[in-house]
């Protein structure tokens, strides 16, 4: 089992989880927590009943717009992927061609680096 950067699980750290579990703590996939986080942009964005100070509405929908935009920008994020569902360290080092900045999809031998700060088919710009 992987934790924060890819670390293995101290069978401490494993027995506590399962403790935890047992007590009654809920587990859930990150799809159900993706889920619950757009309901709350969805309500938080609908009219109040009664607004407590002029232009509320306003502010409460401009708020849920903000966070449906970064909302999609995680949903996008193959960095997040590679952190959560792979357990992948963050890359620190920059691909000398790239720099840092993703670069599309394409497959390894069209890419300047030949791959080397690709992950799939994304070229990310950091090398692992």
């Amino acid at each position: 089992m992987l934790t924060l950067g890819g670390r293995k699980t101290s069978q401490e750290e494993v027995d506590r989880f399962l403790q935890e579990v047992k007590a009654g703590t809920p587990v859930m996939p990150v799809r159900f927590f993706c889920e619950f986080l757009k309901e709350w942009a969805q309500l938080y964005g609908m009219p109040a009943v009664e607004e407590r100070h002029p232009g509320q509405n306003a502010e409460r929908r401009a708020q849920a717009e903000k966070f449906n935009f970064t909302f999609l920008q995680i949903m996008k994020s193959n960095f997040l992927w590679r952190r959560i569902y792979r357990g992948e360290p963050t890359r620190l080092k920059p691909c000398p061609i790239h720099k840092g900045r993703w670069s599309g999809c394409n497959l390894p031998e069209d890419t300047e680096c030949k791959g080397a700060c690709m992950h799939g088919g994304n070229v990310t710009g950091w090398l692992p």
